[in-house]
């Protein structure tokens, strides 16, 4: 452990939580700036059990944003760092202070007591990345370096994937391990269907590309980075913790705040067969200087969808993972259903089925069409 540093967790340029593991201190500075899986969930120290509870959800936090050791790839960029292939909470909670916990999805980082370093220094979505993209994505070797400032210590799934910056924005890369890249190319597949929807929640746009790997060429989705500078990109998981501890009903909350762009995300997961809407894949923009969520972040992650329609099996009866209920994809559409208003260009979507790309894949436009039409949604 290396836990020896009084510690700064820094929200841009603000103290927003002072921290000393060691010691086993954590002291709450700007309550209202915190992330939301802490926010409201430190505890005055009054006795040894709230000091532990406190130091444990700092570590937590902080081992969560690290890159897991499943993830494909994972381990070459530890050994290119250096860094113990250890997927412990401690050993991830080091990792997480060495690279200063910079992340691309947001504007939080770690910074210690002694240092006089800015945001605008370490910030991978304005500055130049160590770009080791062809190690995370590729499997190839990188060029040494030291500079731990990096993206993909702080990237989370499980899918290979990397980080690129083309003409002054960020672009993310993903490929999958199967024969064919059948869920790199169902993501792009799944991307196109949704632009044939109308009032609905925005959804991030995914292309298709290649790129040369050890294993020779991989197919690879390519999509832009949403979150802006103004905003930090808040997962699903911590603001159902964060209503739970304010007894606010999320479900409810959400309806309220963002009705049928919130509604929308379901019944679109039904339409196409998105089995893996888990509560990190889907979440909302948070204001860095208010601190308050702004609004639903974009429809992201397609790469489990439409797999089930690829091998013809019937995945309607499949648990949805949106809010951890015993829900399927199938009740959960049907459910929030009314509270769309769902509109379908049907004329591009028999021009995006009828085009030369897609000749093989009629059967995955049929299963769809018959969901549309299920759910009424064709007038």
């Amino acid at each position: 452990m290396e836990w020896g540093i009084e510690m700064y967790l820094m929200l841009k340029d603000t103290e927003v939580l002072y921290f000393d593991l060691e010691d086993f201190v954590v002291e709450v500075i700007h309550n209202d700036l915190l992330p939301y899986c802490i926010r409201s969930n430190i505890r005055l120290p009054n006795s040894t059990k709230d000091i532990l509870h406190n130091v444990q959800e700092v570590k937590s936090y902080l081992s969560s944003r690290v890159l897991s050791l499943s993830r494909d790839n994972a381990k070459k960029i530890y050994a290119a760092f250096q860094i113990p292939q250890l997927d412990s909470i401690d050993n991830r909670v080091n990792i997480c202070i060495k690279c200063k916990g910079v992340s691309i999805q947001d504007s939080y980082w770690v910074r210690n007591d002694e240092s006089d370093e800015l945001w605008c220094e370490i910030n991978i979505r304005q500055n130049k990345l160590s770009d080791i993209v062809d190690l995370s994505l590729s499997g190839f070797s990188p060029t040494i370096t030291t500079d731990r400032i990096c993206p993909e210590l702080t990237t989370k799934g499980l899918f290979r994937k990397g980080w690129v910056s083309l003409g002054g924005d960020l672009y993310l890369l993903k490929s999958d391990k199967t024969k064919d890249y059948v869920n790199t190319k169902m993501e792009v597949l799944a991307s196109e269907i949704l632009e044939c929807f109308g009032n609905c929640l925005e959804c991030i746009e995914y292309a298709g590309d290649v790129k040369k790997t050890v294993d020779g060429v991989s197919v690879v989705s390519i999509c832009k980075n949403f979150v802006e500078e103004e905003y930090s990109f808040t997962e699903a998981w911590e603001v159902m913790e964060y209503c739970k501890r304010r007894k606010i009903d999320f479900r409810e909350y959400c309806l309220n705040r963002w009705g049928y762009q919130f509604a929308s995300i379901p019944v679109l997961d039904y339409i196409i067969m998105n089995t893996d809407r888990h509560t990190q894949n889907y979440g909302f923009l948070v204001n860095n200087e208010t601190g308050r969520i702004d609004r639903l972040a974009p429809m992201f992650d397609f790469n489990c969808a439409l797999v089930a329609d690829y091998f013809l099996v019937d995945a309607a009866d499949t648990l949805s993972q949106m809010f951890n209920t015993k829900e399927t994809l199938h009740e959960l559409a049907v459910q929030y259903l009314p509270y769309t208003n769902l509109t379908f260009r049907e004329d591009k979507f028999i021009q995006l089925a009828a085009s030369k790309h897609y000749a093989d894949y009629k059967y995955i436009f049929e299963r769809v069409y018959q969901r549309i039409q299920e759910l009424g949604i064709i007038k």
